[in-house]
């Protein structure tokens, strides 16, 4: 027998089972009634289903591994006194709790309605709108019980109930079973805590109860968000990592789509770092209009890029003859232009004296002004903002030996030769010299620009060496070291120019939770700011393992699906500001964290 039978009373009489409502690994739940009041309630049992058993009586039995079948009981009881302090109109309130036939009990008001997996099973995906309204109420109750450092830890559609009588969703199952018991032990073959798509990398790894935090929910909520507006079980956390986050259907907002891509980042430091700040994300998808995506559409780049703060201008036609005129008015004149632009590209291509491609590679002794004149005071600034790295040896990966990241190592000698590097991280107005456009969320044109992939920033070179006449590009990820470290004058800092981070860096500690001019940090030995933090650069390099040889002027792996990136971001804890620690993403990849610092 493994459950209470029907009929079956507990507390002399005070309560009267009347059916099984649920059963996990962890603990069984009953609907029952409270006597003399006649009311429905809900009672929690804890019976570990791999190691508890009934006899031919209701006394709750152990096979073996008592002594961790007595901790997690005990754990049982403080979920039970944890939950009874909270008052949250979206947490179950529990009304009693109680030992009896050698197990215990915790009892609970009991929701009439029906879980958010029920409804998605019956009905499908939710509207954007209905899902963002039940989501948010979570997000304020998960929000109340971590100021209590509490996490929850198996946020998911099928612990919301949504009420009959209100329709609001309402938080259950605070499973202390859901983590990992102090000793490390785990009570089942299926790590405790762990819900396949809702759980992410860190619950699937044992270290005890300390290791999780709140990304772990927050990643669960963004994963519960997923599966309210797709209908789908959302991918594993290991799929994440590897793939990266599907695409969302059209109808999701690009802005709903950056925010559950944050929320989802396999990696706990890049997720926002508290529930308020997906929530200010949330409420900005919540303020904005629906941008509704052609079905040929790629969301893949779409889900990382926020939607345009600029406003649309809606011009009022008044009939449709007037309309139809100024179309032909407009597309004739574009046509000319488009067709003179084609003979000046071939004109170019074909009869220049001096082919971009040409341009001496190597040469780092020029003086820094444009080879071809741009009149563009922003773009000559960018150039002459190039800083000389005078060529020298030093040793590459984790010198200080003080963290135990296993992609820094072996270490290895590096001999390059001399080349430039940028001052300063490329910035919005730079970028939109050479672009014409400027994808950044945080707008300001002394900011670096962000929210541009590998790729994209790819053409931006591509188009200032066409302007410029220079050949720049990518540093590869040991010149990007190099120079963070000081070059020749570098003095082995943990991070570029100082072992204080916050004197040359905006990271997850002091930057408010958004990037920051450029240049306003201390600089390091060569004068180059922002090295540290402010955002991740990319770097020239496909992303692979280190080799112990020594090297000379190394441009990483010939092929690879992921590009280095660099330097932290104002997101970032200290151990991803140091100048050895490297990450990677794919080549057509945008957030806001990511930006670039050009070489030359």
């Amino acid at each position: 027998m493994l459950h209470l039978q029907e009929g079956a009373t507990l507390q002399s009489g005070k309560y009267k089972i009347e059916k099984v409502l649920g059963q996990g690994g962890f603990g069984i739940t009953y609907l029952a009634v409270q006597y003399p009041l006649k009311k429905k309630v809900a009672i929690k049992e804890f019976f570990i289903q791999d190691l508890c058993f009934r006899d031919d009586t209701a006394s709750v039995r152990t096979l073996t591994q008592s002594d961790m079948v007595d901790r997690y009981r005990q754990k049982f009881f403080k979920e039970a006194r944890m939950i009874a302090q909270f008052n949250h109109p979206n947490i179950v309130r529990v009304i009693d709790f109680f030992k009896e036939n050698s197990t215990g009990y915790y009892v609970m008001d009991y929701l009439e309605g029906e879980s958010l997996a029920e409804i998605i099973a019956r009905n499908g995906p939710l509207s954007e709108s209905t899902a963002l309204r039940y989501i948010k109420k979570v997000a304020d109750a998960l929000d109340y019980i971590h100021q209590s450092n509490v996490n929850h830890l198996d946020i998911k559609p099928a612990n919301i109930m949504i009420r009959r009588d209100n329709d609001e969703p309402v938080i259950i199952d605070f499973g202390v079973s859901k983590q990992y018991d102090e000793q490390r032990d785990q009570a089942t073959t299926t790590p405790p805590g762990v819900s396949n798509g809702y759980s992410p990398l860190e619950q699937y790894e044992s270290g005890g109860v300390s290791k999780f935090s709140p990304q772990a929910d927050i990643y669960a909520l963004g994963a519960t968000l997923y599966k309210l507006l797709t209908g789908q079980t959302p991918p594993k956390a290991s799929h994440l990592l590897n793939e990266g986050l599907p695409p969302l259907p059209n109808h999701v907002s690009p802005r709903v789509c950056w925010a559950i891509e944050n929320a989802m980042q396999p990696r706990l430091y890049d997720r926002p770092k508290s529930i308020r700040e997906l929530m200010a994300m949330l409420t900005a998808a919540d303020s904005e209009e629906t941008v509704m995506a052609s079905p040929t559409t790629d969301r893949r780049y779409e889900m990382s890029r926020p939607v345009s703060y600029e406003p649309e201008v809606e011009v009022a036609y008044p009939d449709e003859k007037k309309r139809s005129l100024l179309l032909v008015w407009l597309t004739v004149p574009l046509v000319g232009l488009l067709l003179g632009g084609l003979v000046m590209f071939f004109i170019t291509k074909y009869n220049a004296n001096v082919p971009i491609d040409n341009a001496n590679d190597n040469d780092v002794n020029h003086p820094l002004e444009a080879v071809k004149k741009v009149d563009d005071p922003i773009i000559d600034n960018l150039v002459k903002n190039m800083v000389k790295v005078e060529g020298g040896t030093f040793t590459m990966g984790d010198i200080s030996g003080s963290y135990v990241e296993n992609n820094e190592y072996p270490l290895h000698q590096v001999t390059l030769s001399s080349y430039h590097i940028g001052r300063y991280e490329v910035t919005q107005e730079e970028w939109q010299a050479v672009m014409g456009d400027n994808p950044s969320r945080f707008r300001d044109p002394k900011r670096p620009v962000e929210f541009v992939s590998w790729n994209e920033c790819q053409v931006f070179i591509n188009k200032l060496n066409e302007m410029t006449g220079r050949n720049f590009r990518f540093p590869t990820e040991a010149e990007w070291e190099f120079a963070a470290r000081g070059g020749n004058n570098g003095q082995n800092h943990i991070y570029s120019g100082s072992n204080s981070l916050s004197s040359v860096a905006w990271h997850a500690g002091n930057s408010g939770s958004s990037t920051h001019a450029v240049g306003q940090k201390s600089p390091n030995e060569l004068g180059l700011y922002d090295m540290t933090g402010n955002l991740w650069e990319w770097c020239g390099d496909w992303y692979g393992g280190y080799d112990s040889n020594s090297q000379e002027n190394p441009k990483g792996p010939s092929d690879g699906s992921q590009r280095v990136l660099r330097g932290g971001g104002w997101n970032g804890a200290g151990k991803n500001c140091r100048v050895s620690n490297r990450d990677s993403r794919y080549p057509d990849y945008n957030s806001d964290r990511l930006g670039l610092r050009l070489a030359m």
